[in-house]
């Protein structure tokens, strides 16, 4: 998915663009260190998780012990609470992670993965 894609399928879901940031690959996409990613994760309030599951049939993505699980709506949005946070940036209507929310996401993942978006992230800096 390329930016367009990113906002052309948030604006299909019409979600509560004050309830939810959007973070990790879909944000490296918005801000232009990618050209495309597979998914939309986002990271949403308490309440809006809990409203979520009224509004659509999400598929349990992945579990977490210390941590609230991850669900998928459609196989193209993923969300959760991990990693929700007042700060962000607004892009158009949408609130992104903030770039050193993000830098700091992907040192904490460290997956190889990660590794490879901040080389990226730092080379356009």
């Amino acid at each position: 998915m390329n930016k367009e894609d990113i906002l052309n399928t948030l604006d299909k879901y019409n979600l509560d663009t004050n309830s939810f940031i959007i973070i990790s690959g879909a944000a490296m996409v918005l801000y232009g260190f990618k050209e495309k990613t597979t998914d939309i994760d986002i990271s949403v309030s308490q309440q809006y998780y809990n409203r979520l599951f009224d509004d659509f049939n999400p598929e349990l993505e992945k579990s977490f012990k210390d941590k609230c699980d991850a669900y998928m709506i459609d196989n193209v949005i993923n969300f959760s609470t991990n990693y929700y946070s007042e700060n962000y940036t607004q892009i158009g209507k949408y609130r992104v992670q903030t770039i050193k929310e993000l830098i700091d996401l992907k040192e904490k993942l460290n997956r190889d993965k990660d590794k490879i978006d901040l080389e990226l992230i730092k080379s356009k800096l």
